[in-house]
């Protein structure tokens, strides 16, 4: 893993355990990586598309997923575990982030 990665993942691993709503996460994600990015919640999609027989199918978290694909040293596949918040929070957060996941290209 090369510097510029080592710093990518610490950043990711620096959401763990905090409170966004999609506009904050965006916005947080686009700032570091100095480039628009937009989560897409892969969960919600898949509900929607009936991929769930039923709900004991459901899983605790939700993955909201993007992509950098610029052929940079950050390009790559990542993951964003969270768990939908009942209530929001002061700044209308409304998940709270519970595990990364990546994969450098």
């Amino acid at each position: 893993m090369t510097n510029t990665q080592t710093k990518t993942v610490e950043f990711l691993e620096s959401l763990v355990h905090g409170r966004f709503n999609t506009v904050q996460l965006n916005k947080k994600l686009s700032d570091f990586f100095k480039e628009e990015i937009t989560i897409e919640n892969n969960t919600r999609i898949r509900l929607e598309n009936g991929d769930f027989d039923n709900e004991d199918d459901l899983t605790c978290d939700w993955k909201l997923i993007f992509n950098i694909e610029n052929g940079t040293e950050n390009s790559g596949f990542f993951d964003i575990y969270m768990l939908p918040m009942l209530k929001k929070g002061f700044d209308n957060e409304d998940m709270y982030i519970t595990e990364i996941g990546y994969e450098f290209i």
